[in-house]
């Protein structure tokens, strides 16, 4: 055993010296993950959205009507943009150039003197949910105010008494909410702590993939072997020794400034924050040895990790709770090591869970390094034996290869053409074992599997616990109708507060709703009384659900009350002007996202970085791997030498290929899935033209940097998920930290993604969507113009073809 652990030691110091002495390693495998984690700790600023533009539309223009709009005006998210008709605020709302457009209707002050109480028209873009959801919330909290401060004035010039005593009696029961953890709902909290972790095991697992595979794709697996003194696990367990060490560092730093220095703190014991962290980044390794040795190929083996790893943050039941999912969705969840990391992470972080709670959960992490690695270990040994036989075989190939006509360089021979280099680039990437999947079939499954989770496209059956202290006929009333809400399965109806709590940080409920002791004297006696939902911070769209269920339920109650007192002879004056008197309401319409759904919000979203990081990864796979290998094919020659003809057949294949999907998605794939989809077609099909121009551009720029398929990656696949949050989809444009907007500026998915969802979802007119256009032309001129000038310099590597590089 001492020998054993010496060999490692030995071969995780080579390993060491091996990513020292190759800066693309280090760059790829550790810097490029750690700048995008730094890229989305600036992105959200604040973490609270403020100065988003919302378009009105006052048709009244009378006292009322302006009283209104300065109580708009003072919501600190609000920005009022003034339109002079309908038509105009429309056409700003299908651009994103307003994210929701306020009407105040004609006649507004009359109705409301008459007692008919018009409605605040709210028209919402819910393309964006998480901007609109915000807007939603803010505008209906302004307006019940500014109902509830009516309602208590004109009772008070009625009956007389005080404005505190009539505003205390208006029967109002508006449900208070709290995140634990998270009081004021800041996204910083909200997003980060999921991200930040995810993006580091993310970028471990790539990296893991890169190293563990390096001596299959490249030689010297019998070096490495006796260097480990022929023992096979003290070689790879070596080789994972530096790379895990980094990565633990990491994820302990990124723990300790969250908890610490960012001032977040920590309710329970902060060591198993840690430990979860930990067993997060070595179920990644383990993951890793699994699908090394299991893969046919070392790109396969990449491909599979990637297609495990990288979608997994919607089956985590962060933003779309697990409860919500069908159950094969959430099945895939609770196999991911990161659902339960994060699960661990709320226990400590925000519920102080009872240490049974916690060491249950750190437990079932401990299963997928243990099982993954107990499965991999012989199954790895054995294969390495195999490719040690099969190295040998490498010069015979290599002699083999270089007598192949397709590699042969003779002076004489015809260079092969403008079509023939498209035609063959087509070839060659669809008919590799390696790269067929990638770029024959990636978008179409992940259009499928990441919207998954959402099928359900609302959020139903959250866990709730029920603290009831009033026991009462009425409390009993209230909680069989919120048993009834398709958003909420209870269950547990405690009398305790104590009692409840210990239910809800053991996670028997995501959230706990409290009905106060005097609820059904405060609504007999006509006074104003609050039910109290907790919800978990780290999962707060659970709370607001629930949020929205209670106060449908409540509001029903208030309403059947009302009418009674109404109706009831001898009924107190007070509660009958209470029913009566009507104030300003809202009426909200959610447009392009009619249903308000999560798939329909995420799934138009996503698509066009579906399309960029599946292109960025084929054509990293393909060309780079065509540009490393040693001979060289004819028509890869003639790219090098000549890039402004064989060079563009190759841009144009690859091009073709983004095209079609993009036609795919915005066809098929949307309409199949009921998204939306072609709302304005000529603006649809140039967006697609110049996306998939620019993706390409950007993916030869990537390669010809890189210059092999060995690590472009891990520099790749990274990008995928800040790209979609740092491009406005989800945090507006309007709060960006400078930095992170313009980072996103160089990433054809930032205006991707605007002009694709104006175009296809909001029905935008073409003229809206040419800035955006503007900008992938030109993305596509200077990613395209670096590649044909970079291309050229690139030598061939002098190392002997191996096994794994015949197609």
């Amino acid at each position: 055993m001492r020998q054993w652990c010496r060999n490692a030691a030995h071969v995780a110091a080579l390993e060491l010296r091996q990513v020292l002495s190759h800066p693309l390693e280090w760059l790829c495998g550790f810097a490029a993950p750690v700048f995008w984690c730094v890229v989305l700790l600036f992105a959200f600023n604040s973490g609270v959205m403020t100065g988003l533009p919302v378009g009105l539309v006052d048709a009244d223009g009378s006292a009322l009507s302006r009283q209104a709009v300065s109580a708009l005006s003072a919501i600190p998210s609000i920005e009022l943009k003034s339109f002079a008709s309908a038509e105009d605020a429309d056409e700003a709302l299908r651009a994103r150039r307003t994210y929701a457009t306020i009407t105040l209707p004609k006649n507004f002050e009359l109705d409301q003197k008459r007692g008919r109480g018009a409605p605040v028209s709210l028209e919402i873009n819910k393309t964006y949910y998480a901007v609109g959801t915000i807007l939603e919330v803010d505008v209906k909290t302004a307006l019940s105010s500014l109902k509830l401060s009516s309602l208590a004035v004109r009772s008070t010039a009625q009956s007389g008494g005080s404005f505190r005593e009539n505003a205390a009696r208006l029967r109002a029961s508006i449900p208070d909410v709290l995140f634990m953890g998270n009081v004021s709902f800041n996204f910083v909290a909200y997003l980060l702590p999921t991200f930040i972790p995810g993006l580091m095991a993310l970028g471990a697992l790539l990296g893991f993939v890169c190293m563990l595979t390096r001596e299959w794709r490249e030689g010297g697996l019998r070096e490495l072997i006796d260097e480990a003194g022929e023992s096979v696990s003290a070689a790879m367990v070596g080789k994972f020794i530096p790379w895990v060490s980094v990565w633990l560092v990491l994820i302990s730093v990124w723990t300790a400034g969250w908890a610490g220095w960012a001032g977040w703190g920590a309710a329970g014991p902060i060591l198993f924050w840690f430990t979860a962290g930990w067993l997060l980044i070595l179920s990644m390794a383990a993951l890793t040895s699994l699908a090394v040795a299991l893969a046919p190929s070392w790109v396969i083996a990449l491909s599979a990790s990637i297609c495990l790893i990288a979608p997994t943050f919607p089956f985590t039941g962060f933003s779309f709770p697990l409860d919500a999912m069908t159950p094969g969705a959430r099945l895939f969840g609770l196999l991911l090591p990161l659902t339960h990391y994060l699960e661990a992470q709320a226990q400590i972080w925000i519920l102080g869970s009872p240490l049974d709670a916690v060491a249950k959960t750190q437990l079932e992490m401990l299963v997928f390094p243990v099982l993954c690695f107990a499965i991999s270990i012989p199954l790895l040994t054995a294969r390495v034996r195999k490719w040690e036989r099969r190295e040998r075989m490498s010069e015979n190939l290599t002699v083999s290869a270089e007598k192949d006509d397709a590699f042969s360089d003779a002076p004489d021979r015809p260079r092969t053409g403008f079509l023939a280099a498209f035609g063959l680039t087509l070839r060659h990437a669809f008919l590799s074992r390696d790269t067929i999947a990638i770029l024959g079939g990636a978008v179409a499954f992940y259009l499928i599997f990441y919207g998954w989770p959402y099928g359900t496209q609302q959020v139903e059956g959250i866990p709730v616990g029920i603290v009831d202290l009033d026991r009462s006929a009425a409390a009993g009333r209230f909680i069989s109708a919120l048993e009834a809400a398709p958003a909420a399965d209870v269950r547990f109806v405690v009398h305790s507060a104590a009692e409840g709590m210990d239910a809800f940080r053991r996670r028997t409920a995501d959230v706990l709703v409290t009905i106060p002791p005097e609820y059904t004297e405060d609504l007999a006696r006509g006074r104003n009384t609050t039910i109290h939902v907790l919800g978990n911070g780290a999962y707060p769209v659970k709370a607001r659900a629930v949020q929205g269920a209670v106060s449908g339920v409540v509001g029903d109650a208030r309403s059947r009350i009302d009418l009674a007192s109404v109706m009831t002879p001898g009924a107190d004056g007070t509660m009958m002007k209470a029913a009566t008197l009507s104030a300003p309401g809202v009426l909200v319409t959610y447009r392009f996202n009619e249903i308000s759904g999560y798939g329909n919000f995420t799934v138009p979203l996503v698509g066009p970085v579906i399309v960029q990081a599946v292109l960025l990864m084929g054509i990293g796979m393909s060309v780079g791997g065509w540009l490393y290998r040693r001979p060289r094919r004819n028509f890869v020659r003639d790219v090098v030498a000549r890039p402004w003809c064989e060079g563009l057949g190759l841009f144009f294949a690859y091009w073709s290929i983004a095209f079609g999907w993009l036609l795919y998605m915005q066809g098929f794939g949307f309409l199949f899935g009921e998204y939306g989809a072609m709302a304005n077609p000529p603006a649809v099909l140039l967006v697609c033209a110049l996306y998939a121009a620019a993706v390409v551009a950007f993916g030869l720029t990537i390669v010809t940097t890189v210059r092999s398929n060995a690590w472009t990656a891990p520099l790749t696949v990274i990008i995928s998920a800040p790209a979609l949050f740092i491009s406005g989809a989800v945090w507006p444009v309007e709060n960006m930290h400078p930095l992170a907007a313009g980072v996103a500026q160089i990433l054809p998915s930032t205006p991707g993604i605007y002009a694709s969802a104006a175009a296809a979802q909001d029905g935008a007119v073409l003229a809206d969507v040419l800035p955006a256009c503007a900008h992938l032309l030109l993305l596509t001129v200077l990613y395209g113009s670096f590649f044909l000038m970079r291309v050229g310099a690139i030598e061939e590597f002098p190392r002997k073809l191996s096994v794994n590089d015949i197609d």
